[in-house]
């Protein structure tokens, strides 16, 4: 994940925990400010927290879940898994 910051031009990143077999697809900003990012190379979506500058980890249902789409509400985010014919929730409730 990259960040631009246009006040100062400058750029920060963050690898995915997944590795070099990495392959980011997805990504999806909530309401608190986090970055939800599908990784097709682990079968796993990734929720990123800027302010504490880390990663946690929700496994697919299956293998070759392949999220292509990342959509929420306010409490709720919807990993559409296209390979599974399936939708997983995530209920992030009042704390996230």
């Amino acid at each position: 994940l990259t960040v631009h910051d246009p006040a100062d031009n400058s750029w920060r990143s963050w690898p995915l925990p997944s590795g070099a077999g990495a392959s980011a697809y997805a990504v999806y900003v909530d309401e608190t400010d986090r970055v939800w990012v599908s990784d097709f190379g682990s079968d796993t979506v990734y929720r990123f927290d800027p302010a504490s500058e880390s990663f946690e980890a929700f496994a697919n249902s299956a293998a070759d879940g392949n999220v292509r789409q990342i959509l929420g509400r306010p409490g709720a985010v919807f990993l559409p898994e296209s390979g599974r014919d399936r939708i997983a929730v995530v209920t992030t409730g009042p704390t996230g």
